[in-house]
């Protein structure tokens, strides 16, 4: 496999185009390449290592970090959307359909942990410019995930994110039933949300004593 880039080492030129640029460039192409590009560019000060064009094409994606976000996260990019029929209108949503099966009896769907780092479970609304991220470890607790599971956001913390840069909210889960936090951000304020959704995610753990 090829080694990753050092950030330093002739980064490639979508790291350093406009937005508008970028969006023009890259959205229309390849969803999974356009939304890893999207966060690695709003982590660009933070990554030690740019990921490599057949990695940005790859699910989870594992990016390396400098201090004081871990060493590495593994990211699971979907498209964020809003839909009309949702119960709550307005509401986020995103649909799992990434995803390790730990058994041949069994079609659920775990995250794959492979690469020994957090999970992290995000949704990039491209319109608003803006990053949802849930509690991935949450999500597995019931035996796994059916494959295009909905996983969703009320817009109020998308709405209050817009306007101040960094939110979050809580919300009851059905199953398992566990209170879940959901975190969102600008770009801007992507590494802040990062450490948010991690001591948010330990704090859920120590609480519903999981």
């Amino acid at each position: 496999m090829t080694d990753a880039l050092p950030l330093w080492s002739q980064p490639p030129l979508w790291l350093h185009l406009s937005d508008d640029e970028f969006e023009e460039t890259y959205r229309a192409g390849d969803r999974r390449g356009y939304l890893h590009r999207v966060l690695v560019r709003a982590l660009s000060h933070a990554v030690e290592r740019i990921p490599t064009e057949e990695e940005l094409r790859r699910k989870p994606l594992t990016v390396e970090f400098a201090p004081p976000l871990p060493s590495k996260l593994s990211f699971y990019m979907y498209e964020a959307t809003q839909h009309a029929s949702e119960r709550q209108q307005g509401t986020f949503k995103v649909q799992l359909t990434g995803g390790v099966r730990r058994s041949s009896a069994s079609n659920r769907l775990f995250f794959d942990r492979s690469a020994k780092a957090r999970v992290i479970l995000a949704g990039y609304h491209p319109e608003l410019r803006l990053f949802i991220i849930w509690d991935a470890d949450l999500h597995e607790l019931a035996g796994g995930f059916p494959y295009s599971k909905n996983v969703q956001a009320p817009p109020e913390v998308a709405s209050e994110a817009l306007a101040r840069g960094l939110a979050h909210t809580s919300r009851r889960l059905k199953r398992p039933s566990v209170t879940e936090r959901i975190v969102a951000a600008r770009p801007r304020h992507l590494d802040r949300a990062l450490q948010l959704r991690i001591q948010l995610s330990v704090q859920t753990l120590l609480e519903e004593n999981l």
